[in-house]
This record gives C-alpha cells, structure tokens and sequence, in this order.
C-alpha cells in the first residue's frame, strides 16, 4: 500500500493552481460524479484532450481536394530552378563543406 501511494505522489508530482467562479466550479464537480471521476481525474483528462486537439490543430494541415490536388501537381511538375534558387543552393554547397 505504501509503495502505491508513493508512486501515485512522484507520479503526480506537479501541481497546477486555477481559480474559476462558483458556477464553473459546481459544473466541474457534476460532471465529475456523472463521469464516475475524482474532479481532479476529470478535469486532467478534460484538459489532456483539449491540449491535444489543440496541438493536433496546430500541427495537422487540412486540404481541400482542390489544394490537395494544386499542391500534388506542383510537385509533380518539371519546374527548373529559378536563378535565385540556384544561387541558394551554391551557397549551401559552399557552406556545407
């Protein structure tokens, strides 16, 4: 039992402190019951999955079948190098050796 306890503590060993108002705070502690959670195990696993969609927002690049397909013709075109790329690219042969 003592080694539980002590893995559960190093396990939650950050804290993060937020007030909200009364109302915020008993629909929190409702949603908890009728979720079956501790308030401190739904409002965890509340905000792991908001952080992710979040992130996963921020992260994932949605298209359009028209983008998608713009996008898939351009790298499929036989476009030469400007004379501004070519330069780019002698300079970081030059820098890369």
């Amino acid at each position: 039992m003592a080694i539980a306890k002590t893995k559960k503590k190093s396990i939650r060993a950050a804290r993060l402190d937020i007030r909200v108002n009364p109302q915020a705070k008993e629909k929190i502690e409702q949603a908890a019951v009728v979720s079956h959670q501790s308030v401190t195990d739904f409002v965890v696993t509340s905000l792991m999955r908001a952080s992710e969609e979040a992130l996963e927002r921020q992260q994932v690049i949605r298209l359009t079948n028209r983008d998608r397909d713009l996008f898939l013709n351009a790298l499929e075109g036989d476009v030469r190098p400007n004379r501004a790329l070519r330069k780019a690219a002698e300079r970081f042969k030059r820098s890369s050796q």
